[in-house]
């Protein structure tokens, strides 16, 4: 397992108070049991942040919220595959504030707890779709070898567990590989809609078989995430990040057309002279395939996720299980934010509080927020009160690892987001295909 750990890197209830456990509260969870409660899901369940699968925002995920809050245990007692400093990949740290530069750690963490003998509660896996959760093993490589550790698929070892209550959070990776690549092609990097109906319905009817309680999420649109909206498409001023104004106009990027999205690894690119005319310094040719989602892959993506999202509600209409509108929720948080306290959380990249440097997994607010609202979705469901997250410590305490420092840094711009930071991500999307030349302009994908 550990050869394998690093050929991996190198390649990049209603409980009675008589039995509820020493420290622990009574909660009121309504019909919904926590005596034994399993995650699943991909890295958004897994408390990745920062374009790393690390303790220090392990600890912050939004099933070891719930767990606290819903028992009244400390997050100790929930088990997650942890990994120590600087995490599986180096996690991303901001290096420079002029310009912003943002790069991976060096060196790489070690599993904490491998040796634990039974299935985590939490069986996210980075990297996992729909598929992969029902059909994946230690054997596929990756972040399956840590978590899954043998020969049963995550759905197997999580009903090994004989849960009384199940959150699954998946299908995300069934389409954000196209979004964060900007290569929108069924097979490649989104899933059939009528497999995954299958196989989401397949999966949810397995949970239920046991007896145990749910409750799911649908997947958020494609846009709502900062690696896909925070640069324009125009040339930006290298002293400002703004875009760059010749005779009060902006400059096009090449080949990049309104409506089209320029994703946060077309820096690395547009370092390289790519996307900028030559009169400006540049070498004159279009940004890569994977630098730029168009238009027209982003509304064919937002097609597909529509379709898994009939899928999900479709599944959640049923007794048992409770359903969170993520999709709503984060187009919300890309449209105008989210108040906490009277602090405002947005979208943007770096500044905004909810998301982390990798600019597509939350910060601990982040995975804070998405605990509140699986929460306030189980107790309208099943009638309990469950106390929501505090976010105090989060907001006014000492502040995670996880956060660091640039979201009270009010940064403006430009920033870096490098190749090596690209290849992080790479680990929570390992569908992302390489770009192999660069953007024609008009070109479409199908």
């Amino acid at each position: 397992m550990i050869k394998q750990l690093r050929l991996l890197a190198a390649s990049a209830v209603v409980l009675g108070l008589a039995a509820l456990p020493s420290g622990a509260r009574a909660v009121d969870t309504g019909s919904a049991d926590f005596t034994r409660y399993v995650a699943m899901g991909d890295s958004l369940t897994a408390g990745f942040c920062s374009g790393s699968l690390i303790q220090t925002c392990q600890k912050n995920s939004y099933p070891s919220e719930i767990f606290h809050q819903a028992t009244g245990r400390p997050t100790t007692d929930f088990q997650q595959p942890l990994v120590s400093e600087p995490g599986i990949p180096g996690i991303l740290r901001l290096v420079s504030l002029s310009p912003v530069s943002i790069v991976p750690s060096p060196g790489q963490g070690q599993p904490l707890n491998l040796n634990l003998p039974r299935p985590y509660d939490n069986m996210a896996v980075p990297g996992q779709t729909l598929h992969g959760l029902l059909n994946n093993t230690a054997a596929a490589g990756g972040l399956n070898a840590l978590i899954l550790r043998g020969n049963a698929t995550q759905i197997q070892q999580a009903l090994s567990l004989h849960p009384t209550f199940v959150t699954m959070w998946i299908g995300n990776n069934d389409a954000l590989a196209a979004a964060t690549s900007g290569i929108a092609i069924e097979g490649v990097t989104l899933t059939n809609p009528a497999q995954f109906d299958a196989e989401y319905k397949g999966a949810v009817a397995a949970i239920l078989g046991t007896g145990a309680k749910l409750a799911v999420a649908t997947i958020p649109d494609v846009t709502s995430i900062p690696f896909v909206n925070t640069l324009t498409r125009f040339v930006p001023n290298p002293q400002t990040g703004a875009p760059l104004l010749i005779n009060g106009q902006p400059i096009p990027l090449i080949g990049v057309n309104a409506g089209d999205f320029v994703l946060l690894s077309a820096q690395g690119y547009m370092a390289q002279g790519f996307g900028i005319p030559a009169a400006l310094g540049g070498n004159n040719q279009p940004l890569p395939d994977a630098a730029v989602l168009t238009a027209a892959e982003a509304g064919r993506i937002r097609d597909y996720v529509n379709a898994y999202n009939a899928t999900i509600r479709t599944a959640a209409n049923n007794a048992n299980v409770a359903l969170v509108d993520a999709n709503a929720i984060f187009t919300q948080i890309a449209a105008g934010g989210f108040s906490v306290g009277g602090v405002n959380f947005t979208a943007a990249f770096l500044t905004g509080g909810i998301f982390s440097y990798d600019g597509v997994h939350p910060t601990a607010i982040g995975y804070a927020l998405v605990a509140n609202f699986f929460i306030d979705a189980i107790n309208a469901k099943f009638g309990g009160h469950i106390p929501a997250v505090d976010m105090y410590s989060l907001l006014f305490g000492t502040a995670p690892k996880s956060l660091d420092k640039a979201a009270n840094l009010g940064l403006v711009g430009p920033w870096y987001f490098s190749p090596m930071a690209m290849e992080n991500l790479k680990m929570a999307f390992p569908a992302i295909p390489q770009p192999a030349h660069p953007r024609k302009p008009h070109r479409g994908k199908h």
